[in-house]
């Protein structure tokens, strides 16, 4: 199990009594200083690790080398005692990884080193150091006649074993280290190049249809050449023809060794349904070395796409067009009822029966000899038109 580490101490928990817990610190400018302290302790013991000469510590920050293939140097590491007590270490080196997360760590002392880890050879490697002092430490350096060109990095660490009590009681061994970085450089030809990968793109919808979404994927950047780089991580998401296209700065990366990986998930809010989006996934490399600003760094990225319907939008859009259909239709029946009111003769009343109507009498005429000009004719006398009959004697 390798220890995870952002240039601070990390601590990982025993499982079993006994067990071996480590702590590193690895320091990015200059060289280490440990404190180790447990509840038991009556005084604190610190150490440091430097690089250095034969005439003490030369103010390097890291053991930076560039070297042949088959070559060899001496160089020489300062480990100080700064405590009041009188140490002893561990001394030793091992190969470096950059975590998951992008920290710089080394291999835990259990796993052997396979590169220039495994390069660097001590005379000594157990070392007893008065309180107050400072041995400066040759070590030598041979790089084999096979080593392919570019990067490779590690670290000398000087290690304290002590022994202490977990929090159930049970007696454990505890390794805190703090080390210097080596970053060595074998001559031959470097292809600096960082690769992304994209992975698991998902859109997101809001329940709320006025408001964009968002889509999340997993990404990882991969160096898959042999030159340590940082750079810049971009996620570029847009719809057809770059519809509403934008680009979001994900992460500014780390330094990530040749052979390793950075990984991480995102989520990029204020993405519309545009039916179908394109996603890419950029890298914009950068030197870590200042030898290598001149270098030509290029840009890759990867792309996927992923349908992304607007269902909210047009779930509501479909009940628009129903609520205006339903309207229209309602309009529209009404006015044809209007229409068809408005043609329609009115309706004739109903003749009277026959049988209960009485007939008039014909009125006589006048006689026009008795009747002047200009003046009604009188009315006919009844007695006339009804004489009475002669009674008998």
């Amino acid at each position: 199990m390798k220890p995870i580490s952002a240039f601070g101490r990390t601590v990982l928990s025993a499982a079993v009594p006994t067990a071996a817990l480590l702590a590193t610190v690895l320091l990015a400018a200059g060289g280490a200083t440990a404190q180790a302290t447990t509840e038991e302790e009556p005084a604190a013991v610190t150490w440091g690790v430097n690089p250095s000469g034969q005439d003490g510590p030369d103010g390097r920050a890291a053991f930076d080398y560039a070297l042949d293939p088959g070559a060899t140097l001496v160089d020489f590491v300062g480990v100080s005692n700064f405590g009041t007590e009188p140490i002893t270490v561990q001394l030793y080196a091992s190969d470096a990884y950059t975590t998951e997360t992008g920290a710089f760590d080394l291999l835990p002392s259990d796993e052997a080193p396979i590169d220039v880890g495994s390069w660097i050879g001590f005379n000594e490697q157990t070392l007893a150091i008065a309180p107050g002092t400072r041995l400066d430490v040759p070590f030598a350096l041979t790089v084999p006649a096979d080593a392919t060109p570019g990067d490779h990095v590690g670290g000398i660490v000087a290690a304290v074993v002590e022994a202490a009590t977990d929090a159930s009681g049970n007696e454990i061994l505890v390794e805190r280290r703090v080390g210097a970085r080596v970053h060595l450089r074998v001559s031959g030809e470097l292809d600096p190049e960082l690769t992304p990968e994209l992975g698991h793109v998902s859109y997101h919808y809001e329940w709320n249809p006025v408001e964009p979404g968002s889509v999340s994927f997993e990404y990882a950047v991969e160096n898959a050449g042999n030159v340590r780089l940082q750079g810049r991580l971009v996620a570029r998401i847009g719809g057809p023809w770059d519809l509403l296209a934008h680009e979001v700065v994900l992460a500014e990366l780390p330094q990530i060794l040749p052979g390793d990986r950075f990984e991480g998930t995102a989520e990029i809010d204020a993405v519309w349904p545009l039916a179908y989006l394109d996603a890419a996934l950029i890298v914009r490399p950068e030197p870590v070395d200042e030898a290598d600003t001149a270098s030509r760094l290029i840009p890759r990225s990867e792309e996927a796409g992923l349908w992304a319907p607007p269902w909210p939008q047009a779930a509501v859009a479909a009940a628009a067009a129903l609520l205006i259909g339903i309207a229209v239709k309602t309009r529209k029946r009404k006015r044809r009822n209007r229409t068809r009111v408005a043609a329609e003769p009115a309706p004739e009343p109903p003749p009277a029966d026959e049988g209960d109507r009485t007939p008039e009498p014909p009125a006589e005429p006048a006689d026009a000899a008795d009747t002047a000009p200009g003046e009604a004719a009188p009315a006919p006398d009844p007695a006339a038109a009804h004489p009475k009959e002669p009674t008998a004697p």
